[in-house]
């Protein structure tokens, strides 16, 4: 894909110690084009790692404009609560939408998160990237949770979305190897997704590849 955004939205609040990567705005489109061409509606969705919510609204912009169902509920899944001012701020600025929306400030590695819904529809993750012993940590607490897998880990992901992917539903995930750490992510997700989830490589975005998991 193209390094530069093609398909811009609105202009989105977000803490100035840390600013989201066009990763997810390329992803949003990319989903939004899978769910247009494949005809399918979503009713429950979530974003997984959510950060200021850019990724899922992005998304719900895109199902707006070209006049598609957009989602009855979609859920905001993000660790760090600093988030929620600008995720608010980013809901006013997308405007109306038909949905329900939640900011839901939780560990997905908490088995007992009660705001979230047993089984969704479409999944959306923009995860980290890096693990702790992976290049130089940042000194914002913020940047370095946004970045790196601190408070859980890849594996506990696969599982969150094994565990909560409906029974038809997909989910989308942004993979980068870390070749020069000598970890290849993608065949660690490969690996983990054995017996559980079906996993297709669908795009590079950047030198990340998008990732599509799902029961069939």
């Amino acid at each position: 894909m193209s390094s530069i955004n093609l398909f811009p939205t609105f202009k989105y609040s977000q803490p100035n110690e840390y600013h989201f990567s066009h990763d997810s705005v390329f992803l949003a489109r990319r989903v939004f084009e899978f769910l247009r061409t494949k005809n399918i509606d979503p009713n429950i969705a979530l974003d997984l790692c959510a950060g200021s919510g850019v990724f899922g609204l992005d998304l719900l912009f895109h199902l707006r404009a070209a006049g598609s169902n957009t989602p009855l509920v979609f859920d905001f899944l993000e660790v760090q609560d600093q988030y929620r001012i600008h995720f608010e701020e980013n809901i006013r600025r997308l405007g109306t939408v038909q949905t329900k929306l939640q900011f839901i400030n939780g560990n997905y590695s908490n088995e007992n998160i009660g705001t979230l819904a047993d089984a969704y529809d479409l999944i959306v993750c923009n995860p980290p990237y890096f693990s702790m012993d992976q290049g130089k940590l940042p000194t914002s607490k913020l940047k370095l949770r946004s970045r790196f897998f601190v408070d859980s880990d890849l594996e506990s992901l696969i599982a969150f979305i094994g565990k909560r992917l409906s029974q038809y539903g997909f989910a989308f995930v942004l993979i980068r190897n870390q070749l020069e750490h000598k970890q290849d992510q993608l065949s660690d997700v490969q690996e983990l997704c054995k017996g559980k989830l079906h996993l297709r490589t669908l795009d590079d975005v950047r030198g990340t590849d998008v990732v599509l998991l799902s029961r069939f």
